[in-house]
């Protein structure tokens, strides 16, 4: 029997997911990287799980390397959070350690190596476009 918090718990993730799909389906883009011209340490997941529902994992490597790091830390949090699996807050802070640390290792390994997918690029950035405005609008 579902208590009300598991519902509540349900409904959210179903909601999330919900909006994660219609974001992906009107073509959602990395916040950081519209606004700054910066990719974000988890630039290329979306790719990548779009990649795996077509069962392309070639694809899903290349664009987050770390996208079965993801997969499973979303999987056991779902268990954890719906009480089907009991874990250690210890575990899971070793986990979130290094599912942080291996995440950014990738991504300055990524942004310094001329990937094709992380990159920072100012020019594109909205806050470079509001202020070549102001600048050439006077």
């Amino acid at each position: 029997m579902m208590t009300n918090n598991m519902k509540k718990k349900l409904l959210n993730f179903g909601f999330l997911i919900l909006v994660f799909f219609i974001l992906v389906f009107f073509g959602y883009r990395c916040p950081l990287r519209f606004l700054l011209g910066l990719s974000c340490p988890f630039c290329g997941l979306t790719r990548a799980f779009i990649s795996l529902l077509s069962f392309n994992f070639k694809k899903a490597f290349y664009y987050h390397l770390l996208w079965p790091l993801a997969l499973i830390g979303i999987i056991i949090f779902i268990l954890y959070e719906f009480k089907i699996i009991k874990v250690k807050k210890i575990y899971i802070r070793v986990f979130l350690s290094l599912f942080i640390t291996s995440f950014l290792i990738y991504y300055f390994y990524r942004l310094f190596n001329d990937s094709d997918i992380v990159y920072f690029n100012f020019n594109k950035s909205l806050i470079y476009k509001i202020i070549m405005s102001f600048k050439w609008g006077k």
